[in-house]
């Protein structure tokens, strides 16, 4: 059954990528450029681990898997920039430059942290078999921080203009990471609803002011 939770996941956030792409086709905001990668990440990472048992242990499966910690060394550290863009939207002026700095130490540890020290051993889990890696030792320090840092600007954005949802999937992100240490399926839906509420923090942005046509 985990194996269909997984290919589901991979499903609504292939829809998700839909309407993120048309999104950004009425809303010419780079922000929204920066989401794009980060769900085809996560598309991947859910295809891959709802088909690994049926792949089975060998190479194939473990080809496919390096992409999976390889984009999310990468990508993830990316919602900064997205999460902060969203708010720049939303009327709240903040420093682009740092979160820009930010984004890039980060993934110089995720890096570190996922490509570098790599090593990839098959985990079977319930009727799911995926390739972990047995390297990483303690938190993943990338996304913790990067939760971190859209939970703060989810904060900002309900006080400024009442927007919830980016506080609402920054924080579910949070409790399904904490949680996933018993069951690690609740970090893929946690993902979801973060990608979910950065979707509908961008949808509900301030419509553009239109100068007053003054009568000849």
């Amino acid at each position: 059954m985990l194996s269909v939770l997984f290919g589901l996941i991979a499903v609504a956030e292939a829809v998700l990528l839909g309407l993120v792409i048309t999104l950004r086709r009425r809303w010419p905001d780079r922000s929204l450029i920066l989401l794009i990668p980060v769900l085809l990440a996560l598309i991947g990472d859910n295809a891959v681990i709802a088909a690994g048992s049926t792949i089975g242990t060998g190479d194939t499966l473990l080809a496919l898997s390096y992409p999976r910690y390889i984009a999310h060394g990468l990508f993830v550290p990316l919602l900064i920039m997205v999460g902060a863009g969203l708010c720049r939207a939303h009327g709240i002026r903040l420093p682009l430059a740092a979160s820009g700095i930010l984004t890039a130490a980060l993934i110089a540890v995720g890096i570190r942290q996922d490509i570098i020290n790599l090593n990839l051993q098959p985990t079977p889990y319930a009727d799911t078999l995926r390739y972990t890696n047995t390297a990483t030792h303690g938190a993943p320090i990338p996304a913790v921080v990067t939760i971190v840092v859209l939970i703060a600007l989810g904060a900002v954005l309900l006080a400024r203009t009442r927007s919830p949802w980016l506080l609402a999937g920054s924080s579910a992100m949070f409790a399904a990471a904490a949680l996933s240490v018993f069951a690690f399926w609740l970090g893929n839906v946690g993902e979801l609803l973060l990608l979910l509420g950065l979707y509908l923090t961008a949808t509900r942005r301030p419509a553009p002011m239109i100068a007053p046509v003054t009568a000849a």
